[in-house]
């Protein structure tokens, strides 16, 4: 199983960066399927909402979108834990990313995963990270 950052799903629903669109459609497409198993947390959800009404999408488009993302055959989403907040604050200022990243960093941490599936560099800072932009 890897973890899915929010910049994969991002880009398929509003095709920028353009020339990552058919690598993030392939990957969305395969755990759609449930070929490919996946975990991100309840945070994901919310930055897709957050993205997708800055990009003026329509209400019930937005909800159709978000809709179709969790029910993925191979997504599992993971409830968001208070008792990471602490933590996560300290990871966030240690290593100079966002409080978001710094909870899907301990998410991972907590259920064993080592890959992620994204385009954001941050996830680079984490040695035991293997950051993924393709089905290798």
């Amino acid at each position: 199983m890897r973890y899915l950052d929010t910049s994969i799903p991002v880009c398929v629903f509003i095709g920028e960066p353009a020339e990552k669109f058919e690598t993030c459609k392939s990957i969305m497409d395969s755990i759609n399927s449930g070929g490919e198993q996946a975990r991100t947390n309840a945070f994901t959800v919310a930055e897709i909402y957050h993205i997708l009404s800055r990009e003026h999408t329509q209400p019930g488009e937005i909800t159709g979108d978000i809709s179709r993302f969790l029910d993925c055959a191979g997504l599992r989403v993971s409830d968001i834990s208070a008792e990471m907040s602490i933590p996560a604050l300290k990871l966030s200022t240690e290593r100079g990313i966002d409080f978001v990243d710094a909870h899907h960093v301990l998410t991972m941490r907590e259920h064993g995963i080592k890959e992620i599936y994204s385009l954001d560099p941050h996830f680079d800072k984490f040695s035991w990270i293997k950051r993924l932009e393709k089905i290798p």
